[in-house]
């Protein structure tokens, strides 16, 4: 019955939205003949439209009940959900799955289509509506679930079990058979960002298509210059909110996955991040069009495909085209099809009615001067399209690729990475430089003026990182096996170029890109101190252009920086960072120090929801202590996930995830105890609950082969068939006694190339040790120990990570979403003046 309720609703509200959409299509057509006739069909579409609304809101009403009150008979609420989910992650089910999401989006463009009507200027009302309702009549489309013959028309969240899964045996025999549980909400999502970040996204994604609605309605109703004023405030809330929303989609990332990243350039991720861009690039060259009267073209080009873009993301997350090559992706409900007809739809009318009226475009009557703020922001938007369409290939190339292949894949990080710093380095630079510049025209004099101290300062800076931080040594990474090679007296001054960038290249980018943050940062700062003194009103451009600057600095911090605590045991040795490794164990009760840090692992709790818990205390270098819980737990399908803790101070945060024993793969061995464990030089480890301690003093040759060099020292075991004799000198501690013995297990190579071993026995601990493997270069050893198991009965493998300064990250998107919001204010207040 319920499910027969939503159905109707979304049925009603498609036809509701159908009638909207035409009669301000009406409405806006005969606007000038008969302004009679006009009103008239502009109230049916605005009825239409609340009528629509009504509709969509009961049809979400009837769902969140439907997930609240466990119906399983239905799939979407079955497939999403369980009964075991706390509320909060129940009521945000709604949107977890493809269906769901669809009429979320739909909720959202009702109340943006609503506030369009409340607040938009009358004039613009009807066109920008006709075109706002045929994109959710699409949107509607997704989900109103008709059928008529072999044609299907979306797919209803309101379906039952036996609807969609009809050939299921289950339903064959018991057409009404229920399940008790559902089949829950997927673990990576059972996170409180859950409950927020697609909200934002989805409104996001539904403000989008109001400055596509207005650059339409400009092109139809031939107002080329009049509409940039109602549309500005509309396009900064967009922009900000999709920003907002890739920026806490990149937050949950770092605190959820055990990568401690933010980004991976996920081809979902980055068709979120391309309408922002060119949305980005839209409302810079809507600011020049109302101050010059220029930029028309753009302005208008850049708003329609910001909002193709966002259905060309919606298509790639939701056709099935890349649930091969992203984490992220919807499992396909056959709507590639319609996705299509939407692209292929609003791509025609916008791109078609942009071209028919080309020529009609105003033209400005002088080009903007070379240094004048026009042009700095209209060389920034060209560099930000150029930004977005590279990673627009790059995500695409799945798609292309399945042209040559079947199975395609998609390009690789490095692509991106090696293609949008330099782009990059111009917008960063630009952002700092336009700013400074006044509108119209400046002279040299005052460009010299205005941008000493800010380069003086970026210099100063710039220096100052490379003095004082590691980031010569991290940051500027030469890649191995580049630029190492000795160039022939004969090679070109291409090839010795060539060879030149391909080691340093990236070096000096991202040393560009610092300078070009830092004098963005100062650039920036001097403005806004100036407006704030003045007009703060005035404020969030410079405000959004610090922010910018600090998430610029922030990324390069926080990625330039960010280092794995190395694997060190009971360090012997000064050196005790020289061989990293990402990952350390650490046993119960055991205390051990890895680069400065002091980790204990106390034990192992459950969550209210009876995860694993995991308990670390942490002790840094600075002494302040802190206690980490990070989660590990064997979810659906017998997959481990696992949940880092992150502890934020104010020059780091300090990133600590847990593998679990029992999630290592590593089997219990029922035979006596024993195992085998690598060790570096000057390397020191535990073995047992906390038995022995074994630290590795290095090599020790015996016996070399003819020819090598003389043998440090004999040994009356070595036996005279080997070749070579190699020792490791070894000290054991028996913990409980605190006595220390000194052995030497030895490794032979025989003359017929056979490897042995002669192996050291402490009778009265009952323990053997044997030197079972040797990686000279590398310092480091392999030993076989019978006596005493390798690994304790309970430990854990902890992956920790520093990430410096990474609060300069997310301390400039909240200081961009402010300018932002400083930004929207004034251009609200601007429109209202004159509506």
């Amino acid at each position: 019955m319920l499910g027969t309720i939503g159905e109707v609703l979304l049925l009603s509200a498609f036809v509701a939205c159908g009638v909207s959409a035409v009669a301000f299509f009406w409405a806006a057509r005969t606007g000038e003949e008969d302004v009679r006739t006009a009103r008239t069909w502009k109230q049916v579409g605005r009825w239409a439209w609340g009528a629509m609304g009504t509709a969509v809101g009961a049809a979400s009403g009837v769902l969140w009940y439907m997930i609240l009150t466990h119906q399983y008979q239905y799939a979407y609420v079955y497939q999403q959900s369980s009964n075991d989910l706390p509320g909060h992650y129940l009521f945000s089910t709604f949107w977890a799955g493809q269906e769901g999401s669809f009429l979320f989006w739909a909720l959202m463009m009702c109340a943006v289509g609503g506030l369009l009507i409340a607040y938009v200027q009358r004039e613009y009302e009807t066109p920008v509506m006709a075109v706002v309702g045929l994109c959710q009549l699409f949107l509607l489309s997704m989900i109103v679930g008709l059928q008529g013959g072999p044609v299907e028309i979306g797919s209803s969240p309101f379906m039952t079990l036996p609807e969609k899964f009809a050939d299921a045996p289950i339903f064959q025999q018991n057409p009404g058979f229920v399940p008790a549980d559902g089949q829950g909400l997927n673990d990576l999502l059972q996170n409180p960002w859950m409950t927020i970040h697609p909200p934002i996204l989805f409104l996001g994604f539904s403000a989008m298509v109001v400055p596509f609605a207005f650059a339409l309605a400009a092109l139809w109703k031939e107002r080329y210059t009049q509409w940039v004023r109602p549309a500005l405030p509309w396009t900064l809330f967009a922009v900000m909110a999709l920003g907002v929303a890739i920026a806490m989609g990149g937050y949950w990332a770092y605190v959820t996955l055990s990568f401690g990243g933010y980004w991976a350039w996920d081809p979902v991720e980055n068709s979120s991040l391309v309408p922002w861009l060119l949305g980005v690039a839209a409302f810079h060259t809507m600011l020049v069009q109302k101050k010059s009267g220029s930029s028309q073209k753009a302005s208008l080009l850049l708003s329609i495909a910001a909002y193709l873009f966002v259905i060309y993301s919606t298509f790639l997350t939701r056709s099935g085209i890349l649930g091969d090559v992203s984490v992220h992706s919807f499992v396909s409900l056959g709507l590639y099809n319609q996705l299509l007809l939407w692209i292929a739809t609003l791509g025609v009318l916008g791109i078609g009615l942009f071209a028919y009226r080309y020529g009609e475009l105003p033209v400005p009557e002088e080009e903007p001067r070379t240094l004048s703020r026009e042009f700095m922001i209209l060389c920034g938007a060209v560099l930000l399209t150029a930004t977005a369409a590279v990673i627009i290939l790059g995500t695409s190339a799945p798609i292309f690729g399945q042209i040559f292949r079947d199975n395609p894949s998609a390009v690789p990080q490095s692509f991106y990475n090696q293609w949008t710093l330099p782009l990059a380095l111009g917008f960063v630079f630009l952002a700092g430089l336009g700013q400074l510049f006044w509108w119209k025209k400046m002279d040299v004099a005052t460009v010299n003026r205005v941008l000493l101290k800010p380069l003086a300062l970026a210099t100063v800076s710039t220096i100052a990182v490379l003095i004082l931080t590691p980031f010569a040594e991290q940051a500027l990474v030469i890649p191995a096996g580049t630029g190492a090679a000795p160039q022939t007296a004969s090679a070109s001054l291409t090839g010795s170029l060539a060879n030149f960038w391909a080691a340093y290249g990236q070096a000096l980018q991202m040393l560009l890109l610092l300078f070009v943050g830092f004098f963005s940062l100062f650039g920036n700062g001097a403005v806004l101190w100036r407006i704030l003194q003045g007009n703060p009103r005035m404020a969030g451009g410079a405000l959004s252009h610090v922010g910018f600057a600090l998430i610029i600095l922030g990324i390069i911090a926080s990625n330039g920086f960010d280092q794995a605590l190395p694997r060190i045991g009971e360090p012997t040795a000064a050196d005790e960072d020289k061989m990293p490794r990402e990952n350390f164990v650490v046993a119960k009760g055991q205390t051990r120090v890895v680069n400065g840090y002091q980790v204990t692992y106390e034990g192992e709790t459950t969550t209210d929801r009876g995860r694993g818990q995991y308990i670390l205390d942490v002790r840094d270098p600075q002494g302040r202590t802190h206690t980490f819980t990070p989660v590990a737990y064997q979810g659906s399908n017998d997959q481990w996930f696992k949940h880092p803790d992150v502890k934020a101070f104010l020059e780091k945060d300090l990133f600590v995830a847990v593998t679990p024993e029992e999630a290592t793969g590593i089997a219990e061995d029922d035979g006596p105890p024993g195992g085998e464990f690598q060790l570096a030089e000057n390397d020191s480890t535990t073995l047992g609950d906390r038995e022995y301690a074994v630290a590795f003093h290095g090599f020790e040759v015996l016996k070399g082969p003819e020819g090598a060099m003389e043998t440090t020292a004999t040994d009356e075991r070595v036996p005279d068939e080997a070749q070579m004799a190699v020792g490791a000198r070894l000290r054991v501690t028996n913990l409980a006694t605190q006595e220390t013995r000194s052995l030497m297990p030895i490794y032979l190579v025989m003359n017929d190339n056979s490897q042995q071993y002669i192996e050291n026995r402490v009778a009265d601990w009952d323990l053997r040790m044997s030197f079972t493997e040797m990686d000279a270069n590398n310092g480091e050893a392999t030993f076989a120990v019978e006596g005493v198991d390798v690994m304790p009965e309970n430990w854990v493998v902890v992956q920790a990570y520093t990430k410096p300064f990474i609060s300069i990250l997310w301390g400039g998107i909240i200081v961009l979403t402010i300018g932002f919001v400083v930004s929207i204010g004034r251009r609200m207040q601007d429109v209202r003046f004159r509506r």
